[in-house]
């Protein structure tokens, strides 16, 4: 029989496991280059200020002001998306997550499987003592 201490075991194991797929490993690496690169940085930060104050100027119905600055979001975003490393960063990300998501579902048809042969074993015993 299993106990908890086994099963959290292995699930550090599996975790550690999955941290060193080399999808995992690769989009560990893009992301760092993502947060080491000031001009990103220097983007997201002009983003973040410029949405805080198209929301403002939403907010004190400013259309004509709002509109523009709007398409400044929209202008620093493609700016930010049409960046090499941002692509690459999401073709990383994006395969990451179909590894790590094949997995869970692997573990869930797993966990499945197990409570269907347990609802066999437990209709074929109660079969048999009647």
């Amino acid at each position: 029989m299993t106990n908890k201490e086994d099963v959290l075991r292995k699930a550090r194991e599996l975790q550690q496991s999955i941290q060193n797929l080399e999808t995992v490993q690769y989009y560990k690496q893009v992301e760092a280059q993502i947060h080491q690169n000031e001009h990103i940085a220097e983007q997201m930060n002009m983003l973040k200020q410029q949405q805080k104050q198209s929301v403002n100027l939403q907010n004190y119905d400013k259309p004509v002001a709002y509109q523009r600055s709007e398409e400044t979001i929209q202008a620093i975003q493609t700016e930010i998306d049409d960046m090499p490393i941002v692509s690459e960063f999401r073709q990383a990300q994006r395969e990451a997550n179909d590894a790590i998501q094949f997995i869970i579902e692997t573990l869930e048809d797993g966990i499945d499987i197990t409570r269907l042969d347990t609802q066999l074993e437990t209709e074929a015993s109660e079969d048999k003592s009647e």
